[in-house]
C-alpha cells in the first residue's frame, strides 16, 4: 500500500514533478489555514520556508529508495518501477547541485 501511495515517484519526470508540486501546494494551503487560526505550522507547510520540493533528496534517501529497493529485490519484475524512482531521484540531485553551487 505504501508503494501505491508513492507511485508517482516512479512516474515519468513531468508527472512526478506535477504531483510533488501539487502536494507542496496542498501542504502550504493547510499551513495557511493553520496560521489564520493562530496555530504553529510545521516548516514543510509554511510558505515562507522551503517546501517539500526542497527536501526531496532526503525523502528519497530515507523513505523511497529503501522501500522500492526492497520491493524490487523481493519482486524482480518490479525493477522497472525502481528504475523510474532512480530517474526521479537523479532529477532532484541535478536540481539540488546548481542550487547549492549558487549558494557558495
Amino acid at each position: 500500500l505504501k508503494a501505491a501511495d508513492l507511485g508517482h515517484l516512479a512516474a515519468a519526470r513531468p508527472v512526478h514533478r506535477k504531483w510533488v508540486e501539487a502536494l507542496e501546494e496542498e501542504n502550504f494551503r493547510q499551513g495557511d489555514r493553520g496560521k489564520a487560526a493562530g496555530l504553529t505550522v510545521s516548516p514543510l507547510m509554511d510558505r515562507t520556508r522551503a517546501g517539500i520540493t526542497k527536501s526531496q533528496l532526503v525523502f528519497f534517501d530515507i523513505v523511497a529508495l529503501p522501500l522500492f529497493r526492497s520491493i524490487a529485490q523481493r519482486f524482480p519484475n518490479a525493477t522497472p518501477m525502481l528504475e523510474g524512482v532512480m530517474e526521479n531521484y537523479n532529477m532532484w540531485k541535478e536540481t539540488e547541485v546548481p542550487a547549492s553551487a549558487a549558494a557558495q
